[in-house]
């Protein structure tokens, strides 16, 4: 099993709407709206997913869900 993550990650309701509407934004620059998808992720996964998982399932690089 991966590493859990030392990190939690936590966001206000006004952080999480601008990081959904990033997701979703097709003017946005790729790599900011991978790592909002990755960040909505970790907040998600109150739980503890690992970032190995997080990669996996948006298909980023782990060093993306890192950041």
């Amino acid at each position: 099993m991966p590493a859990q993550s030392p990190f939690t990650v936590t966001c206000d309701n006004d952080q999480r709407q601008a990081l959904e509407r990033l997701t979703g934004s097709h003017s946005a620059r790729r790599r900011r709206v991978q790592q909002a998808q990755a960040a909505l992720a970790a907040v998600a996964a109150a739980e503890g997913s690992s970032n190995a998982v997080i990669a996996r399932t948006y298909r980023l690089h782990i060093a993306t869900v890192r950041r």
